[in-house]
C-alpha cells in the first residue's frame, strides 16, 4: 500500500513539475518576445499570438517549438483556441498528456516547405512532417485543409508561413 502511495504522490510531483517548467517556458518565450529577441519564425507566431495559446504550449511541451525556430522553409496550419475548444474537454486533455501523440498531431499541421494560400489553390494534397498527405481544396477563394477552415492566411514569418485553421486535423493513422 505504502509502495502504490509513493508511486502516485510521484507522479503527482513530476505532472505539477512538467506543469511549472511549460509554464515558465511559455513565459520565458513570451517575454523574449515582447523584449524583440525572439526572431519571427513561425514558432515566434505561435508565443505572441494570444489566439494560438494551447498551440504554444503543445509546441513547447513536445519540444518542436525549436524545430519551428531553426532555419529551414515550413508552412504551418496553426489551428486556433476555437479549434481546440471543439474538441472535447477529456479527449483534448488526453492528447496534451501524451507527448508522443501529441508530436504525432502537431506534426501533421506542417508542412516541410513554405506554401502561400496562392500555391497552396494549386494544389489537391501536400506531405506533411508526420508523413500522411493532408487535402487541400479551395472553394471559392476559401481554402480547406483536411476539412479545417483557412480563417487567417499568409502571416509572413523568416522560416515560412503560418495559415490560421478553425479544426484541430487529426491524421488518419493517429485516429
Amino acid at each position: 500500500m505504502y509502495l502504490a502511495q509513493t508511486k502516485k504522490v510521484g507522479a503527482v510531483v513530476l505532472a505539477v513539475t512538467l506543469a511549472v517548467i511549460s509554464s515558465s517556458q511559455l513565459s520565458a518565450d513570451a517575454k523574449r518576445h515582447k523584449r524583440g529577441v525572439c526572431k519571427p519564425t513561425v514558432a515566434c507566431e505561435a508565443a505572441k499570438d494570444k489566439d494560438l495559446a494551447t498551440l504554444h504550449h503543445a509546441l513547447v511541451k513536445t519540444g518542436l517549438n525549436k524545430a519551428l525556430s531553426s532555419r529551414g522553409s515550413y508552412t504551418l496550419f496553426a489551428p486556433s483556441e476555437a479549434a481546440f475548444a471543439k474538441i472535447p474537454k477529456a479527449q483534448r486533455d488526453a492528447l496534451m498528456a501524451d507527448n508522443k501523440k501529441l508530436a504525432t498531431v502537431l506534426k501533421y499541421h506542417v508542412l516541410p516547405k513554405k506554401y502561400s494560400a496562392s500555391d497552396l489553390s494549386g494544389k489537391t494534397s501536400a506531405v506533411t512532417l508526420e508523413g500522411e498527405s493532408v487535402m487541400l481544396v479551395n472553394k471559392d477563394g476559401t481554402q480547406v485543409v483536411d476539412g479545417a477552415l483557412v480563417t487567417k492566411a499568409d502571416i509572413n514569418k523568416s522560416n515560412g508561413v503560418v495559415h490560421i485553421i478553425d479544426t484541430v486535423l487529426i491524421p488518419e493513422r493517429g485516429k
